[in-house]
């Protein structure tokens, strides 16, 4: 699913909390998802999976470049 720009948003603090990086919040208002309304993730969380796929992605061109494809 492309989530729609209009509904995401940033901020610094959340639930009282201030971290560094601040918080990426996706409205899901109108979604199947009982009592939710929104998801809220950790920027730092977000540049830790980016990474931890930027690792994957070398190895499979690694291993793609030993095997000649």
């Amino acid at each position: 699913m492309k989530f729609p720009k209009q509904r995401l948003r940033f901020m610094e603090s959340f639930d009282g909390r201030k971290i560094e990086g601040g918080y990426l919040v996706l409205d899901i208002k109108g979604l199947d998802i009982e009592g939710a309304n929104a998801l809220v993730v950790e920027i730092t969380d977000i540049e830790s999976a980016r990474a931890i796929g930027d690792r994957e992605q070398t190895a499979k061109d690694r291993a793609r470049e030993l095997l000649g494809g």
